[in-house]
């Protein structure tokens, strides 16, 4: 589908979501044991990466159906799979935690290329205006950079265990959290590591603020969020017990912490770092945001699957109660989509619903149309 056509589909399921309000809209099954989601919004495209069977499902936003990607010949079943997508290119990267490769997905023709990394890729990420990749190799604390567009790579050493990776698209500095040494590492334009920060005990998440700058870090076993400004610790912000995910809005300039053990998300403003707690569904462990119309999603590992949180009151509901506990989610905020990962041995799925009710902005909604209408 060309962009002008998928413009004008997504208003038009732009303007139908409102109608709804978390509502089951599908459940497409998958593969057992599905670890990671992400959604490409440009071809509007879902993708899964499954851990029995080495393989990505690619699931049609507008249609619900699904196709399977074969990841070829691997030696072991993957065990920590992680997903990231350039969508300027269509190329979605995927690692699997265990074979000691990077897999290129080509998203027009589905074709696969495999690029050799570090031991135990466990994170990948993707700065889409530079074309370079960025794999976290969590057994021999090394980061491998990948050129897009050429697949060459160069390795660099970091901290012991690194474990995630987030990009500041804008300074073009992409910072890694390593889970045993406490500590994030940052590489700069240039692909060089420019120095290593100590933050709280077992660094397993962070997020950079496009806004600021600033790096939010979430510390699992000190109950803190770190954050890093101009490479220096500014501020160590007690959070909920446990906490495992975080995800930023930069329009309300907001950070939301999902606590495991307190089945709490704690709410960090950004200009003043004060918090707010908000209750959510037991155990939640991944955050996603529709920063346009300022809602968050919270994945919960256990009961009803999906905590929405109105991020201009903090009102919250818990909801969707499709299987017993949820693995990832993620937001096409687009179609006003919301998908859930239900990873179950007897049964794992992927479930959509509508999301929740909100504003999409006029101007953006005029800008695709008027894209569209400009294309003959």
């Amino acid at each position: 589908m060309s962009f002008a056509k998928y413009a004008i589909a997504a208003a038009v399921l732009l303007a139908a979501a409102y109608s709804f309000s978390q509502t089951l809209l599908a459940s497409v099954p998958v593969a057992n044991y599905p670890q990671a989601i992400a959604v490409n919004t440009f071809t509007n495209r879902v993708y899964v990466i499954e851990e029995s069977t080495n393989q990505v499902t690619e699931i049609d936003d507008l249609t619900d159906t699904a196709a399977s990607i074969p990841l070829g010949n691997n030696s072991q079943a993957s065990l920590n799979g992680a997903l990231a997508i350039n969508p300027l290119t269509n190329k979605i990267y995927v690692v699997d935690g265990v074979n000691n490769h990077l897999s290129v997905i080509d998203g027009a023709t589905r074709a696969v290329t495999q690029v050799q990394v570090g031991n135990a890729p466990v994170a990948v990420a993707v700065n889409p205006y530079t074309n370079m990749v960025y794999v976290a190799n969590y057994n021999d604390n090394t980061v491998t950079v990948v050129n897009g567009s050429t697949l060459a790579t160069s390795t660099l050493a970091v901290g012991n265990s690194p474990i995630a990776i987030a990009v500041d698209f804008a300074q073009n500095i992409t910072y890694v959290a390593n889970f045993t040494s406490s500590s994030v590492t940052s590489i700069n334009a240039k692909g060089k590591v420019t120095s290593t920060i100590g933050v709280g005990q077992h660094a397993v998440a962070l997020r950079v603020s496009l806004g600021t700058h600033e790096v939010y870090v979430a510390n699992r076993d000190a109950n803190t969020v770190s954050v890093i400004a101009a490479g220096a610790v500014t501020n160590t912000i007690p959070v909920g017990s446990t906490p495992v995910s975080l995800g930023i809005n930069d329009v309300s300039k907001r950070t939301y912490v999902a606590n495991l053990g307190s089945s709490t998300v704690t709410v960090i403003d950004g200009l003043t770092k004060a918090t707010t707690t908000v209750t959510s569904g037991a155990q939640p462990n991944t955050v996603a945001i529709d920063k346009i119309r300022n809602k968050i999603y919270v994945a919960n590992g256990n009961g009803p699957c999906l905590t929405v949180i109105d991020g201009k009151t903090n009102a919250a509901t818990t909801v969707g109660d499709v299987s017993n506990g949820t693995g990832d989610i993620a937001v096409n905020v687009l179609t006003n989509q919301v998908y859930v990962m239900t990873p179950n041995l007897q049964g794992s799925t992927i479930s959509a619903f509508s999301g929740a009710l909100g504003v999409f902005p006029q101007t953006l909604l005029d800008h695709l149309i008027d894209g569209a209408r400009g294309i003959r």
